[in-house]
């Protein structure tokens, strides 16, 4: 009777290598997974917001015992470090108070969620609506249309026609009119007060009709 030395030639390696292999994988699935499922909760603005979400999950937070590698350099002068680092504070603060135009929804999202109401609204004023429309042309992200006609609000006299243009920037954004339809009825009432005092600009009467329209008012 003859045996069968199979086992002999049998690649444990192997079989070890494709089982890590396959607990790496379910395990990177899970992880995407549960952040896909936080980003969907926590309601993020655009697909790219989304995307960043998703590619970090891989990332841990430091715990209390976890130690930083690398070499420190001891200032020579702490006295002229320390004025140095109060210049820098300086800089720093007057760098804040300068508006940084966003480059996409993702990163406008990331300085609006920053600012105060009254900021935010000098905030969309100062990037101005030919900006607005170019960074949000891919698509206003749920709920930020409803934000945006809140803190237009603010609008001073002097200012109605810069708000009139950011309006009508916003509606040729795509997917406009889905955006409408989710704003909630608190937002549609900010938004009918915001097209009265809109009205007083009688010489373009005609572009307030149009975008009432656009923005689901009937009058």
């Amino acid at each position: 009777m003859s045996v069968s030395h199979d086992d002999d030639h049998f690649d444990f390696n192997k079989l070890e290598r494709e089982l890590k292999a396959a607990v790496t994988a379910d395990e990177k699935y899970n992880r995407e997974n549960d952040a896909k499922l936080r980003a969907v909760h926590q309601k993020v603005a655009s697909y790219d917001e989304f995307k960043e979400i998703v590619k970090a999950s891989h990332l841990k937070p430091l715990e209390k015992g976890d130690k930083i590698e690398g070499k420190f350099a001891q200032p020579w002068n702490m006295h002229a470090d320390k004025k140095k680092h109060v210049t820098d504070s300086k800089d720093s603060e007057t760098n804040e108070e300068k508006t940084r135009v966003p480059q996409n929804s993702l990163e406008f999202v990331r300085e609006w969620r920053k600012l105060s109401l009254d900021k935010k609204y000098h905030f969309l004023i100062e990037i101005g609506p030919e900006k607005l429309e170019n960074i949000f042309k891919p698509e206003i992200g749920f709920g930020l249309l409803g934000d945006f006609l809140l803190v237009l609000l603010e609008v001073s006299q002097e200012e109605l026609h810069i708000v009139l243009n950011i309006l009508e920037g916003f509606s040729r954004t795509n997917r406009f009119s889905l955006s409408v339809q989710f704003m909630s009825s608190k937002e549609k009432e900010a938004c009918e007060k915001l097209f009265k005092r809109i009205e007083d600009l009688n010489e373009w009467s005609d572009r307030i009709t149009s975008l009432r329209s656009l923005y689901g008012l009937i009058k």
